[in-house]
């Protein structure tokens, strides 16, 4: 490996020098100034901006980006600050941290235990910002693949590229070549970059080339360095690929833990391809519309932020544009335990419709809804109710108030739910609430009263026995509201005593989030673990990661940027666990306790990434 990295050194300060010694000898004519001259005003400066705007951009998508080709199905740029991970891994509790810490040693270990390499020892020093995983699709046909996979599992698996930045490479040189040994040349040199293999004790070998002073790349694929430094010599790169670069360039992360860009459709067929059992057609067909999604993953004060561009590639779709969200957190109460809410009805079922987006991964069908409805009631979601329901709304899952009693039965079941829409048409509105009395009172019994709620008339609904309360009104006017349970049109109207946008929780995890926007989605696992009638709920994971003692709350916020953009802000506020020490096994030196050791909000200023 000395000579791997003994050509990385002998690299830097090489530049072309060009002499026109006879053209400077000669005095050239007057027109031929003012002619470059114009010339380089007509179109010559185009060409320069082009080439300036080029290297801007690489230097805004992950590092390496121009050695990844364009068909990437996705790129993960992680940061090599050891402090940052270190603070990641003082959230959660004891046992998710000592669950995480081990997920961090089987990766260090699967990626470079087995070549006999030490983060912290062989490559920290010397290595950039960051590092870039690319996953790549297998190239069918193709003779130099391993047979022991099948396609889909060997593209997730093995069909890796990464990219190491070189930010010192006679530090690189000291530390770690001599503890590869002498890797040599696998064959001839292709295109003019040497290929090798480290020595490892991996059952699969690991190759490594240099693609110039500042960039390696590695890859358990043969091929895939050569598609490297095809790509590096010119061939279609990730920052060639429309939308990559002006997305990347949207993030206002300064100090991310992690970047990444997603060819949605793509990965979502290996994935499809791959899994057992298969995914459900109408599910895949959601995430076949051509999407790219890129994102960063940064520390926060109380846990960890995603923010991500998901953007349209060129073609005849187009997004519903406007951000009228910006209501509905006030009118929720302040325990509320799961909300959605968004600035249009009418669009937000035309998307859940269609299963665009996230509602495809939902568990419900809206035909099932909405012939559920009808058949309930007689009344059709298009025909009777859409019509008005083009505002913003909210649907909440609130915390049920204590029940009534004295205690020596137990209670029943509240759903504790409340719907909420800004309506176009208040005239149409009631004639469907009025249809909705009369089939509560004839058809299922209910006894209708009507009452007042701090000046707010409410119609309520009981049915027999007080099994189950329903009620509706109108909130200023133009808001109608539906409430489902014992209790619930008291949270809401007139107004909470504390609304949820007052929430401590709903402002950690949704705070950072563009005003007005185009909606959010917030669960509160704190308080929802302790509910026990609120019949709505399912039951949350009690361990892993992604269990409810490790997770406070999460928020997710949508907004749309531009017919072709959508903005998503998703924060999750975490418990805090002890300072975290070595990973276990990974001779990794004692860290001196320093103000990052502990989350704290992530700096305005970045260290740039070298290209």
């Amino acid at each position: 490996m000395a000579k791997f990295f003994a050509r990385v050194a002998g690299q830097i300060g090489q530049a072309p020098i060009v002499l026109h010694s006879k053209l400077l000898q000669k005095k050239p004519p007057l027109l031929l100034p003012i002619g470059a001259a114009l010339l380089f005003i007509g179109g010559g400066a185009l060409t320069f901006w082009a080439t300036s705007r080029h290297g801007q951009l690489a230097k805004t998508l992950p590092a390496g980006a121009n050695a990844i080709p364009a068909d990437a199905l996705a790129v993960v740029a992680l940061s090599s600050d050891e402090a940052q991970w270190r603070r990641l891994r003082q959230f959660g509790t004891e046992t998710t941290q000592a669950q995480f810490d081990q997920q961090l040693v089987q990766w260090r270990d699967r990626l470079l235990g087995e070549q006999d390499l030490n983060f912290a020892r062989d490559i920290q020093p010397w290595v950039g910002p960051e590092i870039t995983l690319a996953v790549l699709p297998v190239e069918t046909g193709s003779s130099d693949l391993p047979p022991s996979l099948p396609a889909p599992e060997l593209a997730l698996a093995s069909n890796l590229l990464v990219v190491i930045p070189i930010a010192d490479a006679n530090r690189a040189q000291n530390d770690l070549g001599e503890r590869l040994g002498n890797a040599e040349a696998v064959e001839e040199p292709y295109r003019g970059v040497t290929l090798q293999q480290l020595n490892g004790e991996a059952d699969t070998p690991l190759y490594a080339a240099v693609l110039d002073a500042e960039t390696a790349v590695l890859s358990p694929q043969l091929p895939l360095l050569k598609r490297a430094i095809d790509t590096y010599r010119g061939g279609e790169s990730l920052v060639t690929r429309p939308g990559v670069g002006k997305a990347f360039e949207q993030l206002t992360e300064t100090r991310p833990l992690a970047r990444f860009y997603v060819d949605v459709p793509a990965l979502s067929q290996t994935v499809a391809a791959a899994a057992d059992p298969p995914i459900a057609p109408e599910r895949l067909r959601a995430f076949q519309t051509p999407r790219g999604l890129v994102g960063a993953i940064a520390l926060q004060s109380r846990g960890v932020g995603l923010q991500g561009i998901s953007w349209l590639e060129p073609g005849p779709q187009a997004l519903a544009t406007g951000n009228k969200a910006d209501q509905m957190p006030q009118r929720l109460p302040t325990g509320t335990l799961v909300a959605v809410s968004g600035g249009d009805f009418q669009q937000f079922w035309e998307d859940f419709e269609a299963g665009e987006q996230l509602s495809a991964l939902l568990p419900l069908r809206a035909n099932d809804l909405a012939l559920g409805l009808q058949t309930a009631t007689g009344l059709s979601l298009k025909e009777n109710l859409l019509p008005w329901m083009a505002g913003e709304f909210a649907l909440g899952v609130l915390n049920p108030p204590p029940p009534a009693g004295d205690g020596s039965a137990p209670p029943l079941p509240n759903p504790a739910l409340v719907l909420m829409v800004k309506t176009n048409d208040r005239e149409a509105a009631t004639a469907t609430f009025e249809q909705l009395d009369a089939v509560m009172e004839s058809r299922y019994r209910f006894a209708i009263e009507t009452t007042e709620l701090g000046g707010v008339p409410v119609t309520r609904w009981t049915s027999p026995f007080d099994s189950l309360v329903m009620a509706h009104g109108w909130l200023d006017g133009d808001i109608a509201f539906l409430t489902v349970g014992q209790g619930i049109a008291e949270q809401v109207a007139p107004t909470p005593n504390r609304s949820l946008g007052e929430n401590d929780l709903f402002q950690t995890t949704t705070g950072n989030a563009p005003r007005p926007n185009n909606g959010h989605f917030f669960i509160n696992l704190e308080t929802l673990t302790g509910v026990e009638n609120n019949l709505l709920l399912p039951p949350l994971p009690q361990d892993g990661l992604l269990s409810s003692e490790a997770i406070e709350a999460i928020g997710v916020t949508a907004t749309v940027l531009s017919d072709r953009q959508v903005r998503y802000d998703i924060t999750a506020a975490l418990k805090r666990g002890d300072r975290p020490g070595p990973l276990p096994g990974g001779d990794e030196p004692q860290a001196t306790p320093t103000p990052e050791a502990t989350p704290e909000a992530a700096p305005d200023t970045a260290p740039s990434t070298p290209q």
